[in-house]
């Protein structure tokens, strides 16, 4: 085959890098359920190779939308935590969004973390152990109360 003297479309698109997305060929279910959150986070934060251009996007589609339409983990956050990071989302005047400016929270704690997922740093590492630890706590807490309502239903039903 000769040369045809045309030139390939090396244009880049605006969503070109959803191709190289790491939630792309996975099960949706998985950043809906909260019992897989922290995975998600996971996949999201350490194993998505386009995590700054996700987030600029949900950042754009979602800027001034109300909590209640934000589902799921996107670029490492939960809906309710994009709302609260959204100073121009409606329903903040109970609760002020939450601000980052002026010295930085220390690492490892919850608001520490947001920071990094919410202005695209690197997550520091005591950050994603004490995450891993308030998840297992928080399922581990989850698991409890489910075994105490069994036992209150089942009382209630002898």
């Amino acid at each position: 085959m000769g040369y045809t003297g045309s030139i390939p479309d090396t244009a880049a698109r605006r969503h070109d890098w959803m191709a190289r997305m790491a939630c792309r060929d996975m099960d949706p279910d998985l950043f809906i359920d909260r019992a897989t959150e922290h995975e998600a986070r996971l996949i999201c934060a350490v194993r998505c190779p386009v995590r700054a251009e996700c987030l600029a996007n949900v950042k754009r589609l979602e800027a001034g939308v109300a909590r209640d339409r934000r589902d799921g983990v996107v670029a490492g956050l939960t809906g309710p935590e994009r709302w609260r990071l959204d100073a121009d989302a409606p329903g903040h005047s109970d609760k002020p969004a939450l601000v980052f400016t002026g010295e930085a929270p220390n690492c490892g704690t919850y608001t520490a973390l947001l920071r990094h997922l919410w202005l695209g740093e690197r997550v520091d590492p005591g950050c994603w152990s004490n995450e891993v630890r308030r998840d297992r706590l928080n399922r581990a807490h989850l698991a409890t109360k489910r075994q105490e309502d069994v036992a209150a239903i089942n009382a209630e039903a002898s």
